[in-house]
């Protein structure tokens, strides 16, 4: 099966059952494939039925960017909340990642645009 992502995006879908639970409701895992290979996966929590795979695609997700600054030229933490926000990030914080001194951003993002940026991504020849 294929989904239209975008007007210049298809990409074919795989649907796994994860688990199901004794009430008779079931998890899902939605793979968006391009030539055979995931390019991003959605999971549903407990639900009866099949997945809608379509509608899936507008669920939204918490995303975190991470920005360290040990590396030449790292990336500007922006100045404040309000800078960060106009930017489309929910929130930021700093301090560390595995030792390193870093920056983070948080965002919702939605699965069509996770599978757009994936997408943009690939070399097809």
């Amino acid at each position: 099966m294929k989904v239209r992502v975008s007007s210049e995006i298809i990409v074919g879908v795989q649907v796994t059952q994860k688990q199901v639970c004794p009430a008779g409701t079931a998890y899902w895992q939605v793979d968006y494939m391009v030539g055979g290979v995931c390019i991003h996966s959605a999971t549903t929590g407990a639900i009866w039925g099949n997945p809608d795979i379509v509608a899936m695609l507008d669920r939204e997700y918490e995303i975190r960017e991470e920005h360290y600054q040990d590396i030449p030229n790292p990336d500007p933490k922006p100045e404040n909340e309000d800078e960060s926000q106009k930017m489309g990030w929910n929130t930021i914080g700093s301090g560390t990642i595995g030792g390193r001194p870093a920056w983070w951003q948080n965002k919702m993002i939605s699965h069509r645009q996770a599978i757009i940026d994936k997408y943009n991504q690939l070399v097809i020849e």
